[in-house]
């Protein structure tokens, strides 16, 4: 069964009740005589007859007329239920649309100046199960060609210009490419206007995935995708790429190829049909990638090479070393296992970063290369604190950190530096339990290494407890520092007792090497 749903039945009620109680006129008056000789039409109706009601004309000298010519049928003199001077009854044909009509005669034709239009009951019997967009397709049914578009799945309409053709029993009108699967609703004029909705669901196909190769592949490589209905699909979308492709290199319902873009990553492949229905593979697809195992030396001469191994590296189309702001493009020597390069002026201590052949994808090394500084030596120191140890009997009082007072990572001179790791927002590196008279001094001096994510984090430097005199210094991550400022901006004690190294607001890693005081 099909549901049929009508609109305007109050307008369709009122008509009937007065089609019942009197012949409405449907035409002006020809605007002749009706005593001349001359044929003429000057009503007919009722206005909202059916197919297979009986139509009136009324006029003058209508036993002239020898045919009437509806829209889309016609009946001769020796069908009419009956014909005088002033009337004539015609059943109406089940052929016959929303027209004007037309009283054949000796004389001539006789147009009507209005139209015909009855009510309508438009029936379904049958559709396709199955269509593919762009194909066409038949309803069958009753008073189809009363309908004026087709409404397909994701309510894509099939209008008048997609009708190929309509009689009353078959409507054939083409799939729109961006149709989905779903029931059909047929949309009908005459004096009731109205919807019908079909009850069996028309199956628009999607394009499938059977099989993607290669598969490794590289970027800017062709994938071949085969599978079913292919020529259906819009674009191709890659994971990691926002938007589909949709120029590609071949087409064909069983094939498509398609190159890889820049910025894919390893992940499904998806299939667009026009209808926008997304359809991913069932497999991921797997792109090469460059691979670090292996830097050395490590750590590394500022002016030496550096050999890199591990896999699919001629791949690598570049590598950025930490601290250097333009990517290294040029290598001594490069293959799938191995490329030698030449450190950059400026390379510091961190991860290597490789730009991928083809794309706009990096691989960072899982370690961290170490590079040789060469600094100059420090002024000595004419009282200390620490060095690579604790001094003159000074000790930690620090909190809320982890202390390595023999640590051998980050070493400004000698063999060794504290390294302390700021565990909380409030931590404290604290020297104290020594003391020292002040008045033969001029400054505090002192190196400091930032680690990871420490650039631009402030310490705040603080002696014998004297919060509102303190001296903040601003970390330098990856480098050595050395921090020197008179005695007199930590409140001139007279006697040193305590230094205190706070974050305050942070966490990380810092070294602290060559703590101390120095004369004028």
């Amino acid at each position: 069964m099909y549901k049929i749903k009508f609109k305007n039945r109050l307008f369709s009620l009122i008509v009937l009740i007065l089609a019942s109680m009197t012949l409405v006129t449907s035409c002006k008056k020809d605007g002749a005589d009706a005593k001349s000789s001359e044929t003429v039409l000057l009503s007919f109706g009722p206005t909202g007859a059916k197919h297979g009601d009986t139509l009136r004309f009324i006029g003058n000298n209508l036993n002239t007329v020898t045919d009437i010519q509806l829209t889309g049928a016609s009946v001769s003199k020796t069908a009419f239920i009956k014909q005088t001077d002033e009337l004539i009854l015609i059943v109406v044909p089940k052929e016959t649309v929303k027209g004007f009509i037309m009283l054949k005669t000796p004389q001539g034709d006789i147009q009507s100046k209005t139209m015909l239009n009855l009510e309508v009951s438009v029936m379904v019997s049958s559709i396709p199960k199955e269509a593919r967009p762009g194909s066409t397709i038949t309803i069958t049914g009753n008073y189809l060609n009363w309908v004026n578009s087709v409404t397909f799945g994701n309510d894509k309409v099939a209008d008048s210009t997609s009708i190929v053709s309509k009689t009353l029993t078959q409507l054939v009108v083409k799939v729109p490419m961006n149709a989905q699967t779903g029931k059909l609703i047929l949309s009908y004029g005459g004096t009731e206007w109205g919807n019908i909705e079909t009850d069996s669901t028309l199956k628009i196909p999607l394009p499938s995935i059977i099989s993607m190769s290669p598969n490794p592949l590289k970027h800017a490589d062709n994938l071949t995708i085969t599978g079913q209905d292919l020529d259906l699909t819009w674009g191709v979308q890659f994971n990691g790429v926002s938007q589909p492709d949709t120029v590609l290199v071949s087409k064909s319902p069983t094939s498509i190829v398609v190159k890889v873009p820049a910025g894919a990553k390893q992940g499904k492949v998806t299939l667009l049909a026009a209808s926008k229905v997304k359809v991913s593979s069932a497999d991921e697809l797997v792109l090469l990638l460059p691979a670090v195992t292996d830097m050395s030396p490590s750590p590394v001469d500022s002016v030496s090479d550096v050999t890199i191994t591990g896999t699919n590296l001629n791949l690598v189309s570049a590598i950025l070393f930490n601290g250097v702001v333009t990517p290294v493009t040029s290598f001594i020597s490069q293959s799938a296992t191995t490329i030698v390069v030449k450190l950059p002026s400026g390379a510091k201590k961190g991860k290597v970063v490789l730009s991928v052949l083809n794309s706009t994808l990096t691989v960072e090394a899982p370690m961290v290369l170490n590079v040789k500084v060469y600094l100059a030596a420090l002024a000595p120191m004419d009282y200390l604190i620490y060095d690579d140890q604790f001094n003159n009997n000074w000790q930690d009082w620090g909190w809320n950190r982890t202390a390595d007072y023999g640590n051998t990572e980050n070493v400004r001179e000698g063999t060794k530096a504290a390294k302390f790791t700021y565990t909380s927002e409030w931590s404290g590196v604290k020297f104290a339990n020594g003391s020292v008279a002040t008045a033969a001094y001029k400054e505090v001096a002192f190196s400091l290494y930032g680690g990871p994510g420490t650039n631009g984090k402030k310490i705040k430097v603080t002696a014998n407890g004297n919060g509102a005199k303190s001296k903040e210094i601003t970390i330098v991550e990856g480098q050595w520092t050395e921090f020197k400022f008179n005695i007199a901006d930590i409140g001139n004690p007279a006697n040193l007792t305590e230094l205190l190294l706070g974050n305050y607001d942070w966490k990380g890693v810092i070294y602290v090497d060559q703590l101390g005081l120095r004369k004028p």
